[in-house]
């Protein structure tokens, strides 16, 4: 798509109902192109860091790349690898979660709410600022109640 100088792609995502209300709104946060090796163990050496993620899940991709798989193919399996792990979790720590923000899986909804922009769950940030709890427990889309 071709956009002029200026144009705005939140706005053009936009879809709105027939009586004005905004019915989706898409966010812009870009997805980092990891289209190297290197930058792709750029991306699990930071994940090594969180106390959350499995070293043998880590350890599992950085040996794939190794052996010559596309590193956004790799990328791609290893974020899909978080996502049944966060469904399973009700907290993270704080450092897991901003590094998800870091690459492009959360964005900041609130003060101290991230959103998560592949399942749409909400995460809290903990009144002592170590943790981050999901607020809403969902089965199937439907929200059986808060969690925090």
């Amino acid at each position: 798509m071709i956009t002029r100088d200026g144009q705005s792609k939140f706005v053009d995502s936009l879809i709105v109902g027939k009586r004005g209300t905004i019915r989706v709104a898409q966010s812009c946060v870009e997805e980092k192109q990891v289209d190297t090796k290197e930058k792709a163990h750029d991306v699990f050496d930071k994940f090594d860091k969180s106390p959350d993620i499995e070293d043998a899940h880590i350890k599992e991709h950085k040996d794939r790349l190794d052996k010559g798989d596309d590193p956004k193919e790799v990328v791609g399996d290893f974020f899909k690898g978080l996502q049944d792990a966060k469904k399973s979790k009700n907290t993270m720590t704080i450092k897991t979660a901003k590094l998800l923000r870091q690459n492009g899986i959360f964005k900041v909804a609130e003060k101290s709410v991230y959103q998560d922009l592949q399942s749409g769950d909400f995460w809290k940030i903990s009144e002592d600022g170590k943790n981050v709890v999901r607020m809403f427990k969902e089965n199937n889309g439907v929200t059986d109640g808060v969690i925090a």
